[in-house]
């Protein structure tokens, strides 16, 4: 399914959780304004383009994760620069191309793919899936049309849903269930999203940033 004329808002995984609760595997991507640069290049060009994938488990929970192909997620630069924190080296460059672990820095140049040139291909498959792939807007595309308000730009989103049941046939899910025992049967080892559903269960007080509460009580008011 193509989704256009959209904005990028956050999170992927409530929608590829949502199709696997319906017994379908789900692989969503979205694209935004340029924010990192290709494994190799000095300037952005693509945007986080975040990728989430969910598969379903009978009577447990889905099995997602949602994750950008960025070393680090931009909100968790903006968060470093607000806070005055650096971050890890390897995350992003200045504008100049040059390494930095100043966030502010990075803001002004870009950031960096996971993995290399790992990450940068999987940023490319999200380029060529939620823009090229339903004609919607690539990232440096996204990044010129934009009005500059700090909001999100009009770009696209590429939802694939996969039915086990037509590919696999009965049982699939006996079978993936074997593969997941093995999984956590190795000792440090969880599932991607298990500690999301663990809290979603769990009563206990939750931290909050008090600066940042106040910030929300202003906007609102």
């Amino acid at each position: 399914m193509a989704i256009a004329q959209t904005h990028h808002y956050s999170a992927l995984w409530p929608e590829t959780e949502a199709l696997a609760e319906q017994g379908l595997a789900g692989f969503a991507c979205v694209c935004n304004t340029p924010v990192m640069a290709p494994c190799g290049g000095d300037r952005s060009l693509f945007g986080t383009n975040p990728i989430s994938f969910s598969w379903p488990r009978n009577g447990k929970p889905p099995v997602t994760y949602d994750m950008a192909t960025s070393s680090m997620s931009h909100g968790d630069i903006l968060l470093a620069a607000r806070d005055g924190r650096d971050i890890p080296p390897g995350c992003g460059v200045d504008a100049n191309g040059e390494p930095t672990t100043n966030p502010v820095d990075v803001l002004a140049g870009a950031l960096l793919p996971f993995g290399g040139h790992k990450g940068s291909a999987l940023a490319l498959m999200v380029e060529l899936l939620a823009a090229g792939a339903i004609g919607e807007r690539f990232s440096f595309e996204a990044g010129l049309a934009d009005n500059g308000d700090g909001g999100p730009a009009r770009g696209g989103e590429f939802i694939l849903a996969i039915s086990p049941d037509l590919l696999a046939g009965e049982n699939w899910e006996e079978h993936c269930e074997t593969f997941f025992q093995q999984y956590e049967g190795i000792r440090g080892a969880k599932l991607p999203g298990a500690r999301r559903h663990a809290l979603r269960k769990s009563n206990s007080r939750i931290a909050i940033n008090r600066d940042l509460l106040k910030k929300i009580r202003k906007l609102c008011d």
